[in-house]
């Protein structure tokens, strides 16, 4: 059976308490975000307000962070630290990218990045804001009324894709597209994906279909496909060659792209979702944080049309089960919310957000 073979955050490997949740180099408090970059792992630990950085992380020791952005010690957990020019706000998201390092500082709506090469020490200033004007202002959509292709709401995901750079602007409901992340920091959104225009931001954009979002998080892809996730309709949308806003060709958790049904407290089985925030695609396999059945789904080839199911699940003995923690005590293989997910070769990492901590399955056979 595939089992857990690595825990960070509080209890190590085995632990039966729900592990502390007080800031500190072991501890997490409901981190969304993980990233596997090289031997590193890239935790965003959003309920302290940080993003950490751990070491060699299959094969160190010491499960303690190396590194912290956002607090000025391991110990703080201040939003914002309180000055926004060094400090994140519910951090959910981070990716390197090229000499950077970028989060999604979701709930100062904006992007933030900073220089790799300035990373070799704790709080280090931000070098490059994405969604607002100036470092300075952390205001929904730039304090104004209404949203624009310039400014963000709760963006709480972003990818860099071959054919652009992809953010998930979830409080206005929608997905906006940039020729690459560099644009992003002085031009208006070349496409916007979800809504009419670039003024509006209705659930739905008043209407479901594969063409709409209610609180789109999460961004991957892999060739001329990408998949977002869309929690608020319990579903995953997949497009090929997304240039213009339209209709989703892939749809995963629900029979079609005109239904958004929940099953609460039920069966899911293989092809269903309740709540997907997390996704990640690697080697054309596609994983799922199926965050309210508190478990992540395992597809070994990347889904084509609507309707298709998972080959694995990761905390849960079946496809059938469901419980926080399988309805038991907390173990090294169950699960409670899980919110992010990442996949690279056979190594997959889990933001357990309900059990604050990190958890690194292996998916070998």
């Amino acid at each position: 059976m595939v089992r857990p073979v690595r825990v960070y955050g509080g209890q190590e490997s085995g632990g039966l308490r729900l592990p502390a949740a007080q800031a500190s180099r072991r501890n997490l408090y409901g981190p969304r975000g993980v990233t596997i970059w090289g031997d590193d792992l890239i935790v965003c630990d959003t309920g302290n307000h940080r993003v950490l950085f751990y070491r060699d992380f299959l094969t160190r020791r010491q499960l303690q962070a190396d590194l912290v952005l956002g607090q000025p010690d391991f110990d703080s957990e201040h939003p914002s630290n309180p000055d926004a020019r060094h400090g994140l706000f519910m951090p959910t998201d981070a990716q390197v990218v090229e000499d950077w390092l970028i989060i999604a500082d979701s709930w100062n709506h904006r992007l933030v990045g900073y220089r790799l090469r300035d990373l070799g020490r704790n709080d280090c200033e931000l070098a490059l804001v994405i969604g607002q004007p100036n470092p300075g202002v952390v205001d929904a959509n730039q304090g104004n009324q209404v949203c624009d292709d310039r400014s963000l709401y709760w963006p709480f995901g972003f990818a860099v894709l071959a054919d652009g750079f992809y953010v998930a602007d979830a409080g206005n409901r929608r997905v906006l597209r940039w020729r690459d992340w560099q644009s992003a920091t002085r031009e208006p959104a070349e496409l916007v994906l979800g809504q009419d225009d670039p003024s509006h931001r209705e659930d739905n954009r008043g209407r479901l279909g594969g063409d709409s979002f209610r609180w789109p998080h999460a961004i991957d892809g892999e060739g001329d496909v990408i998949f977002i996730a869309d929690p608020g309709n319990h579903r995953v949308l997949g497009f090929r060659e997304p240039h213009v806003d339209r209709e989703a060709d892939i749809v995963i958790g629900q029979p079609s792209c005109m239904e958004n049904s929940e099953w609460p407290y039920a069966p899911q089985g293989p092809d269903r979702l309740r709540f997907p925030y997390g996704i990640s695609v690697d080697a054309h396999r596609l994983a799922i944080a199926d965050s309210a059945n508190n478990r992540v789904l395992v597809f070994d080839s990347l889904p084509t049309g609507c309707g298709e199911k998972a080959q694995r699940v990761l905390g849960q003995p079946d496809f059938e089960a469901y419980g926080e923690n399988r309805w038991d005590v907390l173990a090294d293989n169950t699960l409670c919310w899980p919110y992010g997910v990442d996949m690279v070769d056979d190594i997959i990492a889990i933001a357990d957000t309900g059990n604050n901590r990190i958890v690194i399955w292996t998916l070998e056979d």
